[in-house]
């Protein structure tokens, strides 16, 4: 069972939240932070698997998608005004609510594609007991300068308005590399996922916005300047997770990287983990049972070790 709640924002607004509190005798809260496009109603089964391991599991819906977009046009649009800071914001908001209800419980984030971007910055303000990055990557420093400068000059035009050629540079090539010829099949090789994906009227046919793209390439850009990274916590346990096959970490190349990033920057307990064959959607993939089962494992480890 799944409970649903609003809760309201530092500017007035309302963020949707699930949480998948049927536990027990809870040993631990996870929050999801989700991908672009999304919502957290995708992620029901993954916290029944949590929940089943003694976690309770806490997601919002992001601004501009799922339930808090309050009607189809806000649906893909982030006012570029509030943009990155006001999803941090909102982030913090969760996590707060969580530390009123939990304050005892371990407290580990789960974030993925465009929300593992933001929860890269959102640790350099707050710590974790345990945070997993799925779905992650590293973006060339200068195109993503481009791409900013590009989408800065289409919010100056109409931050509202639906923006296909910033939506067509942000996935170009995303497909290149598949035989299948749906438009989703860098999420999974799985066919169902991919068409699931594709008809949900809050997912497949979403097309972002000037505002939202600015954005996008904005919490991108922060995740990555040195500043930021060499300001997450030292202790934080962090745990990269991708496949060899997802384009967005360009196929197993980024998540070690990064891994060498955060340890250069001084945090002591980094690891990484590929999985070969998958791609961009971790706990939508064929052998989703094994990600999630080394998800709870290592949080089960980082808690006996608090």
């Amino acid at each position: 069972m799944v409970n649903e709640q609003k809760l309201a924002t530092e500017d007035g607004e309302e963020i949707f939240i699930r949480e998948w509190s049927e536990v027990e005798a809870p040993i631990g809260i996870v929050q999801i932070v989700h991908g672009m496009n999304e919502h957290s109603g995708r992620y029901a089964e993954f916290a029944a698997k949590l929940n089943q391991a003694g976690f309770v599991v806490i997601a919002d819906d992001h601004r501009g998608f799922g339930l808090t977009a309050k009607s189809e046009a806000e649906l893909g649009h982030i006012e570029p005004s509030k943009g990155l800071e006001m999803m941090l914001q909102d982030q913090e908001i969760v996590k707060h609510y969580i530390k009123q209800k939990f304050p005892d419980l371990p407290y580990f984030i789960f974030a993925h594609s465009m929300g593992s971007f933001i929860t890269r910055v959102f640790i350099t303000r707050h710590s974790a007991d345990g945070v997993i990055l799925a779905g992650s990557g590293l973006q060339p420093t200068l195109l993503l300068a481009l791409a900013t400068k590009l989408s800065q000059q289409f919010v100056k035009k109409h931050s509202q308005r639906k923006n296909e050629l910033l939506n067509k540079l942000a996935f170009w090539g995303f497909n290149h590399t598949y035989h299948e010829k749906h438009p989703f099949s860098w999420l999974s090789r799985d066919p169902l996922v991919q068409e699931a994906f594709a008809k949900d009227p809050l997912c497949g046919p979403i097309v972002g916005t000037s505002g939202f793209f600015d954005t996008l390439f904005r919490a991108i850009l922060a995740a990555q300047i040195k500043e930021n990274v060499e300001s997450v916590p030292n202790g934080i346990p962090i745990l990269l997770l991708s496949g060899t096959e997802d384009p967005v970490g360009h196929y197993g190349k980024d998540i070690p990287k990064l891994a060498v990033r955060l340890s250069e920057a001084g945090v002591q307990d980094v690891t990484y983990k590929l999985y070969e064959g998958a791609r961009h959607e971790l706990i939508h993939e064929i052998g989703k049972e094994t990600v999630m089962l080394d998800i709870i494992d290592w949080m089960e480890q980082k808690r006996s070790e608090r």
